[in-house]
């Protein structure tokens, strides 16, 4: 039950951390959360913030957290 809990803080902090444009930290987040309990909404914050990752590494829109 504890580690239910605890994945569902990580995917709430990936989720915290996409909308404050950190990109990087919302990827760890969901990947923690991933290894912790996988789910399908973790599943798609992990492959959302990997995307991104991949977009701003080629762009200057992400350069640096909001």
């Amino acid at each position: 039950m504890l580690l239910a809990v605890k994945a569902w803080q990580l995917r709430q902090a990936a989720r915290q951390a996409l909308e404050a444009g950190d990109v990087e930290r919302a990827l760890g987040f969901a990947i923690e959360a991933q290894a912790i309990q996988g789910t399908e909404g973790g599943e798609a914050l992990r492959l959302l913030g990997a995307w991104l990752k991949t977009l701003c590494a080629s762009s200057s829109c992400c350069s640096s957290p909001r």
